[in-house]
């Protein structure tokens, strides 16, 4: 040990809270990432105003069958992560487990979800523009879902082992800003694709 750390006392390991470099580097994360969703939002209003001979989209309003599920689902995970993340900080132990778990629940219905109405699609990636954007737009969120699904399946499983405090927690609510971060993207994506052709 002292080979190791020549100096005294011994670097702390890990910062505290949202003060640490870890919360700020997620900030910065759903930053850049939101710029990515402004992108392919743009793309899509892009294409959305140009003629078209079959309207747009050109299959018609897309089915809601899945999208309002899906988005009361997110809802619903924004809700579980908040129990968790205040769980952590009145060291409500159990609290945590179970926003936690509800949360990683949720997320794995998401998915289930997502695969559903993509199979429910009468076109496919490469039909038209339309379909290309649904895709992309939809397939990136997924992704970015399928991310905050394996990091709030990490902090669970650190937080059956008991690796948090009220102090030193700094996981938990990171992971909570990335999932509201997830939830407010499909929020945007819900009303482009799948309210806005229903307006127009």
């Amino acid at each position: 040990m002292a080979e190791r750390f020549p100096y005294e006392p011994p670097l702390l390991v890990g910062s505290i809270g949202r003060r640490s470099n870890g919360y700020w580097g997620m900030v910065l994360v759903v930053i850049s990432e939101a710029s990515l969703f402004a992108y392919l939002f743009f793309a899509y209003f892009y294409f959305a105003v140009q003629q078209h001979s079959s309207g747009w989209p050109p299959s018609g309003p897309p089915s809601l069958v899945y999208a309002i599920p899906q988005t009361i689902v997110l809802l619903l995970g924004c809700g579980s992560m908040w129990w968790a993340d205040r769980g952590v900080m009145r060291a409500d132990r159990l609290g945590l487990l179970i926003g936690l778990a509800v949360t990683l629940l949720l997320s794995i219905v998401f998915v289930i979800l997502q695969c559903l109405d993509w199979a429910d699609k009468p076109f496919s990636l490469a039909t038209d523009s339309y379909s290309s954007l649904y895709f992309t737009i939809t397939g990136v969120h997924l992704v970015h879902l399928v991310a905050g699904l394996v990091m709030v399946a990490a902090v669970l499983l650190w937080s059956v082992l008991g690796y948090f405090g009220p102090f030193r927690n700094t996981p938990v609510p990171t992971a909570a800003l990335y999932w509201y971060f997830v939830t407010v993207i499909w929020l945007a994506l819900f009303f482009t694709i799948y309210v806005t052709p229903y307006l127009g």
